[in-house]
């Protein structure tokens, strides 16, 4: 008899419960989720009983603030089929924007435009026109003739970390977000950027404590629990993998003392290439001063 709940991947509960993908994997191995591994022993993937993570979620009052509506520019700018050149560079100077959606009659979303698309849409500068002849020939050139199309959209719901890996794997650096078949917002690398300074602790004070762990159940919770036994109050924990069976863990702290955190971590069996560095240490090196 088939089981009455879904299985989901662990990206999608750490999203669902606004924690990172180690976290959720410390919830399995204490027992907190039930989780089975699919694959290879140590590069398979854990898959999350979505059940479970719903009720830890509505317990939580999670509000989704991982997903795309959240982090979008609701309501945006948007330009029709018919719009010519220069309106539609006035419309992105006027409102500081580089990402022009296109519409039709009936508001459907039909393609995009970027300021890069503009430019390239430009005479080239070696041009014998005049001003007033380029703006007149610009006149003539409507966004039907410039936009990118098809185009590429999300659904609100859409988690930040999926939004960013479509991104990446399309190379666009924009989203536009639709609620069903209408344009609610829109999401860019810069937004998605902000979104991964705030998670991870960016320009907030503190150390950073980077170790190699054994990629196995079990191994980051005593990890965490030796830097919080010392003190520590961990602000974010990015956990990252290559293809030799190990984890690669870096976790911001603030409030503890090296020398008690190197103590209680010494304790801790599997755990090495351990480094510190206080975020003070990192800052904006500039050359080419006059």
């Amino acid at each position: 008899m088939a089981e009455d709940f879904e299985w989901i991947t662990t990206q999608e509960a750490a999203t669902r419960l606004g924690v990172s993908t180690a976290r959720i994997r410390q919830m399995v191995a204490e027992g907190q989720l039930s989780g089975q591994k699919m694959g290879g022993k140590y590069r398979g993937q854990w898959q999350i009983k979505s059940s479970e993570v719903e009720l830890k979620a509505h317990k939580k009052g999670i509000t989704n603030t991982m997903r795309v509506k959240n982090r979008m520019t609701p309501s945006p700018i948007t330009a029709t089929l018919d719009t010519n050149y220069n309106e539609a560079m006035q419309l992105m100077k006027q409102n500081k924007i580089k990402n022009l959606p296109i519409v039709d009659k009936k508001d459907q979303l039909v393609g995009i435009v970027t300021f890069t698309d503009m430019l390239q849409a430009e005479p080239s500068p070696v041009t014998t026109l005049s001003m007033f002849e380029m703006v007149a020939m610009l006149d003539k050139v409507s966004m039907s003739l410039i936009m990118s199309s098809p185009v590429f959209a999300v659904d609100e719901n859409c988690s930040i970390t999926n939004a960013a890996s479509f991104m990446l794997s399309n190379n666009i650096k924009c989203l536009p977000v639709v609620d069903g078949d209408k344009l609610v917002g829109i999401i860019t690398d810069t937004d998605i950027f902000k979104n991964f300074v705030e998670i991870t602790g960016g320009g907030k004070a503190g150390t950073h404590i980077e170790a190699r762990m054994p990629d196995q159940p079990g191994k980051l919770a005593p990890f965490i629990q030796a830097i919080t036994d010392a003190g520590s109050y961990i602000v974010s924990v990015v956990l990252t993998y290559n293809d030799d069976g190990y984890g690669y863990v870096d976790v911001k702290e603030r409030g503890g003392d090296e020398g008690k955190i190197q103590a209680e971590l010494d304790k801790v069996s599997e755990i090495d290439q351990v480094n510190f560095r206080a975020s003070g240490q990192d800052e904006l090196i500039e050359f080419g001063k006059k």
